[in-house]
């Protein structure tokens, strides 16, 4: 059973929220909270698997409180709920360490799928929001990152997004786990991230992995 913890400052979006995720049945609402800092003291008393959390509220949005969460442990995964498929916000909740970002217009059909995958370390992001990220990175970049990379280094960065370990990626491509292992940090490199989130996220904008879920499991598997 996945334990869930509702942030919504709207009581009847709230309620409707809860209603979903309840008739699930391999989820359970353990609180519920209408603003940020109630929130805060929620999860440090109930200790929730995932948080749905809306990012526009009174005292600390969203955002905010991604902050305030991060020193907690154990560390909920969060689904972010906005209103709008907006590029920056998408991006900061993302690089803040959300792993689900969905828009409301698309709850009833998205929000359960999301929390199961933030549950298993997936990111997951609204069938559109892929799209508006990859055009509005495009009309800022007049070049791609994805000419820094050579063909060996896109499969391999595929094959990481996707979920596939260091092994498994070495035998597809029948290679060593250490050229593997030396493509990933040299496209990382070339990418200019630091860690898998940011690799997943530089990759949807690119439009190099296609798909609303992508797994994160361990790189050194």
């Amino acid at each position: 059973m996945i334990r869930v913890a509702v942030v919504e400052d709207h009581q009847l979006v709230r309620q409707g929220i809860v209603k979903l995720l309840q008739g699930a049945g391999d989820l359970e609402v353990v609180g519920e909270a209408g603003d940020g800092i109630q929130a805060v003291s929620l999860v440090n008393s109930v200790h929730p698997d995932v948080i749905v959390l809306d990012i526009s509220m009174p005292n600390l949005d969203g955002l905010e409180m991604l902050t305030e969460i991060g020193g907690i442990r154990p560390k909920p995964q969060i689904v972010i709920l906005s209103m709008h498929a907006d590029p920056t916000m998408i991006r900061q909740a993302l690089q803040a360490g959300a792993l689900g970002y969905v828009v409301k217009q698309s709850v009833a059909d998205e929000l359960l799928a999301a929390v199961r995958a933030a549950k298993n370390g997936s990111i997951y992001l609204s069938s559109a929001i892929s799209g508006v990220i990859a055009n509005n990175f495009l009309s800022e970049s007049p070049h791609s990152l994805l000419d820094r990379l050579s063909p060996r280094e896109r499969e391999v960065v595929k094959r990481v997004v996707d979920g596939y370990s260091t092994r498994e990626i070495a035998d597809s491509l029948r290679t060593s786990v250490k050229t593997v292992e030396k493509q990933r940090r040299d496209a990382m490199r070339k990418l200019e991230v630091e860690n898998l989130v940011g690799l997943v996220r530089v990759s949807l904008e690119l439009g190099l992995v296609v798909g609303k879920s992508v797994h994160t499991r361990n790189l050194e598997d």
